[in-house]
Parts: structure tokens; sequence; C-alpha cells
């Protein structure tokens, strides 16, 4: 009978169920879980801490409404002019604010104009929209460069003091140097060169190069102000007088073309008057009026002084000199 109800005992043992295993972990899981979270909460969402938290929410909502956050700090690649008109119109570019100082120029950067926008039939659309484009570009060259200028200022004035310079100060002076070379080296011979350009007078002469964005080496070489170049590269001009060997400089992107605008404006010595014009109207207060520096740009074009009555002429027509103040919508840190 033993060795029976010992068999028996045996057969009617229960088996371990393995699947226990895997809902014990499970809740061990939920249950640690469950934990943190009360830790952070109970750390975190205190309630003296929840009015930090909605005006932090309402500054937020607030900055994006009034277009003073940054919502397009990038580089933007358009494929047709209706998207570059909706990316626009989101963020809420509307040249007369921007006129009236209502408003600040929302930080969009177009890489590159798309291909169809020679079809664009309305001529103030087309208007409206070759400025919105090239408007932030302009102001972010300059942004750069005020930046650029400000720091030189700064070590003027340390050096007056008689200060030590810090290192990044030593490698800045030894890089404006480099690049804004001139006869004596001196800090005030290289901070008539290191200085914004003028808005109006960027964009007018931006307009007298494009024809409002109808030249192909807009289009297909992002080049904005026709800049010559020798040695091969670059593209072709279709009417290039008989004995010139040049070609228009291409760039990669639109923001190249105004960088490189600026540069040659600030270091050749073909725009020397430019310089001492722009300096002048520094000492006077006032703004850069593109009107009164395009009277120094005699070496820009080989149509001399009626290329310079056709820019002048272009900046008057469409109130250009309205833009030489506005600015970009301030950048927030990122945390």
């Amino acid at each position: 009978m033993r060795k029976v109800e010992k068999k028996q005992r045996k057969i009617t043992k229960k088996p371990i169920k393995t699947s226990n295993l895997w809902g014990d972990f499970v809740k061990f899981i939920v249950h640690h879980i469950k934990l943190r979270w009360n830790f952070v909460s109970r750390k975190f969402f205190k309630s003296e801490f929840i009015p930090i938290y909605i005006a932090i929410s309402v500054f937020m909502v607030i900055a994006i409404i009034s277009g003073t956050m940054v919502v397009y700090d990038t580089n933007s690649h358009i494929t047709s002019y209706r998207k570059m008109q909706q990316l626009f119109l989101d963020s809420g570019y509307d040249l007369e604010k921007i006129r009236n100082k209502e408003i600040d120029v929302p930080r969009i950067f177009i890489k590159s104009l798309p291909d169809d926008f020679n079809m664009i039939e309305s001529p103030k659309e087309k208007k409206d929209l070759f400025i919105k484009f090239l408007l932030p570009l302009i102001l972010k060259k300059n942004e750069e460069l005020k930046a650029r200028r400000e720091n030189l200022l700064k070590i003027q004035d340390k050096l007056s003091k008689k200060l030590k310079l810090s290192n990044e100060d030593e490698e800045f002076l030894s890089f404006v140097k480099q690049e804004y070379k001139t006869e004596t080296g001196d800090i005030k011979d290289i901070l008539a060169k290191l200085d914004e350009i003028s808005v109006s007078m960027a964009l007018g002469q931006a307009i007298q190069e494009t024809g409002w964005g109808e030249s192909r080496f807009l289009i297909k070489g992002n080049s904005i102000f026709a800049e010559w170049t020798w040695g091969g590269e670059g593209m072709l001009p279709r009417a290039r007088k008989s004995g010139l060997i040049h070609r228009i400089k291409t760039f990669p992107t639109l923001y190249d073309s105004v960088d490189s605008y600026a540069n040659n404006l600030n270091r050749t010595r073909y725009y020397a008057g430019f310089r001492r014009m722009r300096a002048k109207l520094r000492e006077q207060g006032k703004p850069l009026f593109g009107r009164w520096l395009m009277s120094s740009m005699v070496h820009y074009s080989t149509e001399k002084d009626k290329y310079i009555l056709d820019v002048k002429r272009i900046i008057r027509d469409n109130n250009l000199d309205d833009f030489n103040e506005v600015k970009l919508v301030k950048e927030i840190p990122s945390v």
C-alpha cells in the first residue's frame, strides 16, 4: 500500500507554473517604476512649482504667436514658390508691419530659390517674395559683422587701458588682422573695414543685378550680385563682350552670395570710398542710407554712373531705405 500511495502522491504532485515567474517579474518592474515616479513627482511637482510651470507655458505660447521665438532658425530648402509663400505666411512675415517697425524679421533663411520662381505672374507678389527671401540673409550677415565689430571695440578698449588680453582676444585680433588687411594693422583702420553693409543698397543692387529674380545666375547658381570670377569656374554670361574672359561666380547657398558681397565691399580697395562714406554716416549717427552710399559704387559695374542712377531709382521707387534699421527676431538660447 505504501508503494502505491507513494506513487499516487508523485502523480498528484502539482508542477511549477513558469508563467507566474514572468508575472512576478512584470509586477516587480511596474512597482519600481511607480516608486521612481512618486519620487520625481514629490520632488518636482510640488504645488508651489505649479505657477512657475504655468508661466513658462504661457510665455512660450505668447512668444510663438508674437514672433519673438525662433521658429525657423534653419536653412530652409523650398521646392516651389507657393511653398515659400506658405512658409512666410505661417511665420507672420509681413513687410508692411516690418517697415512700420511693428514686428521683426523672421529667421527664415532660404538656401536656394525654387526653379519656378520666374513663373510668378503678379509683379507685386514677385517683388514681395524677392524682398522677403533676401532681407533675412542680409540681416544675418550684418549680425555677424556687428558681433565682430563689438568684440574688436572691446579689445581696443582693453588695450587703451593697458589691460592684458585673454587668449581668446589674442586669437580674435590675429584673425581680424588677417581677414581685414590694412597697411598699418591698427585696430582703428580695421574698424573702418569691419562694419555692417547697407540693407537698402544691398536690396537695390540685388534687384538691379537679377531683375527681381529673373536671372539664371540666381536660380541656377545662387548668384545674387553677379560677382565676376576668373580661372574657368562659374557660369558663362551669354552676352559677354568681346575680349572679356570673366564668368559669374556661383555659390552653394544664397547666404554664401551675400557673405561674398559683404566681404567684397569691406575688404577690397575698389570700395574704399564706400567705407569712408559709411564711416562718416556712423560718426553722424545716421542710418546707412543706400541712395547716399551708392554714389561711391562707381567701380561696381562697367556701366559706371548709369548703374549708380539705376540702383538709386530702385531704392527710391521701392522705399527700400525703410529696411535700413529693421532687425531679425531675437534668438532664444536653447536650454
